[in-house]
């Protein structure tokens, strides 16, 4: 898990394949790894997600869960 620069957000990286932003109004989720997700990180502005998963590829994400993620 990680916190947002400004301390307001946490992203968390799951067995389930799943990363979470959790925040007051809630939660996000993001989808599409096919295997557990054992890092992860908000940019230094705070608008990018980055995971990282055992299925051998690296995702950037825009934080707000807008269009698809950069798969590396």
């Amino acid at each position: 898990m990680a916190f947002s620069p400004d301390g307001k957000k946490i992203v968390t990286g799951s067995v389930d394949k799943t990363a979470r932003v959790w925040n007051s109004n809630g939660t996000g989720v993001f989808n599409g790894h096919n295997d557990a997700i054992l890092s992860v990180a908000f940019s230094p502005d705070g608008k990018k997600i980055l995971t990282g998963s055992v299925d051998k590829t690296a995702r950037v994400w825009s934080e707000d869960g807008s269009g698809a993620p950069l798969v590396l």
